[in-house]
């Protein structure tokens, strides 16, 4: 009997070994996107939670994880505006540009000031690499923000 025991698991063990790992770990999901949130607020908001409403394989390869992330204002959108506008290490151009994109947030974002908590829905893919699962880009959805 203990050797059927003993065969079976080591057939799972196998089994499980050569399909490999199907979807990143969930801390790894958590981190990358603390990451990609931060990069993408860089200034204006830092991410504080990650929570995975949703994932599926698009094939071996390929990973969505749909997540709601509650990000902690740095300041407000004025505040920040201000500060890219008095930024000398700046051109015209990048201010001009930079400026536009406050305009956006300001009219998908409700109004914040510092401390405050949104919630933003994001959508991730990741790829299955050499070196492991890594974030490759922010799939379209949409955009739902909450104080």
């Amino acid at each position: 009997m203990k050797f059927k025991i003993w065969i079976i698991l080591l057939l799972a063990f196998s089994l499980s070994a050569c399909l490999g790992i199907t979807q990143p770990k969930e801390s790894d999901i958590e981190q990358m996107a603390k990451n990609q949130f931060n990069q993408e607020f860089h200034g204006l908001f830092l991410a504080d939670t990650v929570l995975k409403d949703n994932g599926y394989k698009k094939n071996d390869t390929h990973y969505v994880a749909e997540l709601t992330i509650t990000g902690v204002a740095q300041r407000s959108l004025d505040d920040f505006a201000q500060e890219i506008m008095q930024d000398s290490t700046l051109s015209p151009m990048e201010k001009m540009k930079r400026t536009f994109g406050v305009g956006v947030l300001k009219m998908s974002l409700p109004e914040f000031v510092q401390g405050d908590r949104l919630d933003f829905t994001r959508n991730y893919l990741f790829i299955k690499t050499d070196n492991g699962w890594m974030l490759k880009e922010t799939l379209p959805n949409e955009a739902k923000s909450s104080i």
